[in-house]
């Protein structure tokens, strides 16, 4: 979890997630006012709105705690010159480096991950109110006073708005003006709202959408459209006898499948298959792929979760990632786990590595096919 643990440091990742993660929020300070400037700043934010465009919901004014309608985006400048806050969803859409952001933390974390960016002056945009998302807080210009609550809902669903429930009459558990380069972490379901200070305030909100028992039931009561047992009708329900016994039957079966099915590898399996493909332009087409020969240099993707398992006759690996499988047969465990180890390597390493494989008859058409399923890429960093 590196990249978690640079977005919390100075704090002691093991700290935070033992005492904090999902239980309690914390503010993080830096002195370094200069810590978030490559991710984000007045400049970026004013590049996108006058060379993107953004319409809503991705870009939206609040002001007293109320979301403005959608037709008061063409008076953006008259909003936010009384004090409505400009909110830009999923802003990493836009900008490179928050892109990376979210894509190595969803690669350490294995969830979701997006960030809105949200412009603030001295007047409140939204009132008291929770996410159903774990928040982090990262200050980029100006300086905003958050109010943090305790959750009233533990760890609320994704249609358990805090809309529809009252919030806490109790003080704030937490109470701190964050400056630029700190961190401020929110657990999901805890309520808080936060107000600018004297000067406009630029902050990011990374949320990370973790998946629940609920979602991995959702899954599994998909899974199970597929068996007759479970879309048969149930009993006629002139006593609740033969009812009850044919649901005991089912989830005596359920107990089984469950065991016999590893349910939990496959439901990790399947959370890696929502993963988007990563591209590699010109050489994904089969263009210039050995431009240096046995000296062009290979890396695998970043972010990029892989699976490798043997294929059911044992004549080679099977690698799938983000949902697409693809087959080498007659390649050794050493060479797929060599190849996935090393980073970046070369043509001439791959021959080392298979040394009974001749270059232009199987060493190319290998390579070639990995490129051009996404599986590794052409490294042209030098």
């Amino acid at each position: 979890m590196r990249s978690l643990s640079r977005l919390l440091h100075p704090y002691n990742l093991d700290e935070f997630l033992q005492h904090n993660w999902a239980k309690k929020a914390i503010v993080i300070s830096r002195k370094d006012q200069q810590h978030f400037d490559h991710l984000f700043s007045w400049g970026k934010l004013n590049n996108l709105l006058n060379f993107q465009h953004l319409n809503y919901p991705d870009l939206r004014l609040a002001l007293n705690g109320q979301v403005l309608d959608e037709s008061e985006n063409a008076n953006l400048l008259y909003w936010c010159q009384q004090g409505a806050t400009l909110i830009i969803n999923q802003v990493h859409r836009w900008i490179p480096e928050l892109a990376t952001l979210t894509s190595e933390l969803k690669y350490d974390l294995g969830y979701n991950t997006q960030i809105n960016a949200y412009c603030s002056w001295a007047k409140p945009g939204f009132s008291c109110h929770y996410d159903t998302h774990d928040a982090f807080i990262l200050q980029i210009e100006g300086s905003k006073q958050w109010f943090v609550f305790a959750d009233t809902l533990k760890y609320p669903l994704l249609d358990q708005k805090s809309s529809s429930f009252t919030p806490p009459e109790t003080d704030p558990y937490l109470s701190c003006v964050l400056h630029p380069g700190d961190v401020l972490y929110i657990p999901r379901g805890h309520w808080h709202y936060a107000v600018a200070i004297d000067q406009p305030s630029l902050h990011l909100t990374l949320g990370i959408h973790c998946k629940t028992g609920i979602d991995f039931l959702e899954w599994l009561v998909n899974e199970l459209r597929q068996q007759e047992d479970w879309r048969r009708s149930l009993p006629l329900r002139a006593e609740a006898e033969p009812v009850c016994n044919h649901i005991s039957t089912l989830l005596q079966t359920l107990s089984q499948y469950v065991v016999e099915h590893n349910l939990c590898e496959q439901y990790t399996h399947y959370l890696d298959s929502l993963g988007k493909p990563k591209y590699a332009f010109p050489y994904q087409a089969g263009i210039n792929i050995f431009l240096h020969g046995t000296a062009t240099r290979f890396t695998t993707p970043p972010f990029q979760r892989l699976k490798l398992s043997t294929l059911p006759d044992c004549s080679g690996y099977q690698i799938t990632v983000a949902g697409k499988e693809v087959s080498l047969r007659g390649v050794t465990q050493a060479f797929i786990q060599t190849l996935f180890n090393t980073g970046a390597f070369t043509g001439q390493d791959v021959m080392n590595w298979l040394p009974d494989y001749d270059w232009e008859v199987d060493i190319i058409p290998l390579l070639s096919r990995l490129v051009m399923e996404g599986i590794i890429f052409v490294d042209t960093t030098g």
